[in-house]
């Protein structure tokens, strides 16, 4: 697979612009075309809003609304021409319902991690729990702090040999194959009566394709998490994206995320690539 298609998600949030920048990156690096879908906070206009706010207020809103579209519109063209890509814009009323329709038909999806401290941010916890198990492609989540010159050159794997994992992995080849260098974490210790080392096989699978990767085992403590020793080790080695999959379940009719995955998710410091 490669990735021709690139759908990113954009709202009135002040980390919109910098999930963008990772959008066109990625898209400039395997030249992609580019779909932005602008769906921001849809305010409730419920009997609890009419007491308090007046219809001046809401035509205000109204109108700060419509300028920061047509700017952020405005720099999304002008960034596209800048690049020389191709690319194409939609206005969307409800985020989650379109979002969800449109990830079927991209390579990519390129999402910011949740703020809770930015009422502009229009995707909750809740709803990137959905999309990251349910979209069926790829999800790279962005940081809302901090920016991100290069996506994809140090590579980080977080490896299990799962289901979930595996597909992550294969999802990121077109990362892999243009990255400097891309190290392949694994937690799961080999059985003393083995003589292969954790990560062999799929090390020599990556080889059939041409890559090369460092197997690294990692023994964290009792006391730190997988998710945490993930994020450590991110920061030691310099990765500029992590890749991993998303593990979660079913209960009660709610889409839960599993501990590692919602502990990479809450405190990512670079781009993470998941997928389940």
């Amino acid at each position: 697979m490669e990735y021709r298609n690139i759908l990113v998600h954009l709202d009135e949030s002040k980390s919109a612009r910098t999930r963008l920048d990772v959008a066109l990156c990625v898209a400039k690096r395997h030249g992609a075309h580019v779909s932005a879908l602008f769906a921001p906070v849809v305010p409730e206009h419920d009997a609890a809003y009419a007491l308090i706010l007046d219809a001046e207020y809401w035509s205000l809103y109204r109108r700060e609304h419509e300028a920061c579209r047509r700017n952020l519109e405005h720099h999304f063209f002008a960034r596209l021409a800048e690049a020389e890509l191709k690319g194409n814009w939609r206005t969307a009323s409800h985020a989650q319902h379109e979002l969800l329709m449109r990830a079927r038909f991209a390579d990519l999806i390129v999402l910011g991690q949740s703020n809770p401290d930015d009422l502009d941010a229009s995707l909750s916890d809740r709803f990137q729990t959905r999309v990251t198990l349910s979209a069926g492609r790829p999800v790279l989540w962005v940081p809302y702090e901090g920016g991100f010159p290069t996506v994809g050159e140090h590579i980080m794997v977080a490896w299990d040999a799962g289901q979930s994992a595996t597909r992550a992995l294969f999802d990121a080849l077109p990362f892999m194959r243009l990255a400097q260098r891309t190290e392949l974490v694994t937690f799961t210790p080999a059985p003393k009566d083995r003589e292969r080392i954790p990560g062999a096989d799929i090390g020599l699978v990556l080889a059939r394709h041409g890559l090369e990767v460092q197997v690294t085992e990692l023994h964290p403590p009792p006391t730190v998490t997988v998710g945490e020793a993930l994020l450590s080790r991110a920061g030691k080695t310099d990765c500029d994206l992590i890749v991993m999959g998303a593990y979660g379940h079913a209960r009660w009719k709610e889409l839960l995320l599993g501990g590692v995955t919602q502990t990479v998710l809450g405190a990512m410091p670079v781009p993470v690539l998941m997928s389940h």
